[in-house]
């Protein structure tokens, strides 16, 4: 992570289902005023994970890097991650992180402003999880964010991070 993109910590965090650690969350774009928004949408669902911000697909490759070896630097259980970015756009990195068996677990959530079935299609044979478009209007925007958030973060289960047994119907 360069220095001039500060790594983003949420306010104290909360237990979920099951009582497990809430799940990190990185943002990969190279706009700040769309990591801000981002932030600021997961910050207004009341959601208390730990929010880390990469402006580029280098610095999101060295943060996972380094996560698990340092502290300071945890595993992501999201990845929200931009497609056009100057130097090694969002699909190479999504493409790396999916080869990887370290990270390929991780749900990655392309967020971009790019509306193009060729690259949806791209995207998808790469593995992304989901393929979210960022709206014009901030609304909207803010809404997305929203809706996808609390999709990963409260309704889709993980292995390691899910409702317990009695919470589950037969």
């Amino acid at each position: 992570m360069s220095t001039s993109t500060p790594l983003i910590n949420a306010p104290p965090q909360r237990k979920q289902l099951g009582e497990e650690s809430p799940i990190t969350i990185l943002l990969v774009d190279d706009d700040p005023d769309c990591r801000m928004l981002i932030r600021d949408a997961i910050a207004s669902s009341k959601v208390a994970n730990a929010v880390y911000e990469a402006s580029n697909g280098m610095e999101a490759l060295e943060y996972l890097r380094r996560c698990d070896c340092r502290e300071g630097y945890p595993r992501p259980g999201l990845i929200y991650l931009d497609i056009e970015m100057p130097g090694m756009n969002g699909l190479e990195v999504l493409k790396l992180i999916k080869a990887n068996p370290r990270f390929r677990d991780i749900p990655v959530v392309i967020m971009t402003g790019v509306s193009d079935e060729a690259q949806m299609r791209v995207a998808a044979e790469a593995g992304a999880n989901s393929y979210t478009i960022k709206p014009a209007n901030a609304q909207q925007f803010l809404s997305t964010v929203l809706g996808s958030t609390n999709y990963w973060l409260t309704i889709h289960q993980y292995p390691d991070h899910h409702a317990p047994p009695e919470f589950c119907r037969r």
